[in-house]
């Protein structure tokens, strides 16, 4: 028995060696991919470490940099908003983790995930490789469930990260608060992408998704965090459940939810006319309608 432990044991590391020498060369190469717009997260997981409070923290993907007005939230509310939003797929445990990490007593977290994230496992691994690379205080707050598929995901990372023009430049799109700051003007010729279609009817809601949220809010509760669920923005022609089906996922969702709810599905939806480059992102003019919309929310909810 003993020797095939130690056999056992010394063919693991056998194979694991070369895997782990492969992938410390990799991590060495120069990383083009901090300017995407999954390694915005390195930047935004710095700004839960460096601001100051009181402090309003915005949570979801990419609907979330997109959705708001961080100066209008600051302007109006006295607070220093921002978000570390960053994309639906590096899944909501990565999320959930960093702000466990990071959340101080007295903030304010507003959790605005997409529908993709409600009602699916969303990560992606390549693109959480992107989003991690070698940022230590990421890999900290990595979910251990994250690891295989990080493991099958490791050589996509490495043509990712070796191909020419990986250099995406999105990190050029944020403003210091983690918000998308360019002027956005609709690029969607029938004001939603027909390829990218919600399904918001209440059997698809994600249930693990629920208890993720309600436990973590509980926890941020005995930490003094505020916890609130804002619906993300979306685009209303790219829903295909009938009106009483998205109601009643509406209503599941706020229902099973032990959190408040600041901002409805109804709130939500938007026209073609201020959807930018997808169903989930809006313009400028979206943006600012779906920051007051949270400014309004948010306020019952802040000590002065």
């Amino acid at each position: 028995m003993k020797n095939f432990l130690i056999k056992s044991a010394a063919l693991l590391v056998a194979i694991a060696m070369p895997f782990a020498l492969w992938l410390g060369w990799m991590l060495r190469l120069p990383d083009p991919l901090a300017g995407s717009i999954a390694g915005s997260i390195r930047f935004k997981a710095d700004l839960l470490q460096q601001v100051q409070g009181p402090r309003v923290i915005f949570a979801g993907g990419s609907s979330s940099p997109y959705g708001l007005n961080c100066q209008m939230v600051t302007d109006q509310l006295g607070v220093n908003a921002f978000t570390v939003g960053a994309t639906a797929y590096l899944g909501i445990d990565l999320y959930l983790n960093l702000l466990e990490e990071h959340a101080q007593p007295g903030d304010i977290i507003v959790l605005a995930p997409e529908s993709s994230i409600m009602q699916n496992d969303a990560a992606d691994y390549s693109l959480v490789w992107m989003g991690a690379g070698t940022d230590p205080d990421i890999w900290r707050c990595m979910p251990l469930r994250y690891l295989p598929g990080l493991f099958t995901a490791s050589y996509r990372y490495y043509q990712l990260k070796t191909q020419p023009g990986t250099d995406t430049g999105f990190d050029q799109r944020f403003g210091p608060m983690g918000d998308v700051v360019i002027q956005r003007e609709t690029q969607l010729e029938s004001g939603y992408n027909s390829n990218d279609l919600f399904d918001l009817a209440p059997e698809n809601i994600r249930s693990k998704t629920i208890r993720q949220i309600n436990r973590f809010a509980a926890k941020m509760e005995k930490r003094g965090v505020t916890v609130l669920y804002a619906f993300a923005p979306f685009a209303e022609k790219a829903v295909i459940s009938t009106p009483e089906e998205t109601a009643a996922y509406a209503q599941a969702i706020e229902q099973r939810l032990n959190i408040p709810v600041i901002l409805t599905l109804q709130q939500a939806a938007f026209d073609g006319q201020y959807m930018y480059d997808s169903n989930n992102h809006l313009t400028t003019a979206g943006a600012a309608i779906n920051t007051q919309n949270l400014i309004d929310g948010l306020r019952p909810y802040l000590n002065h």
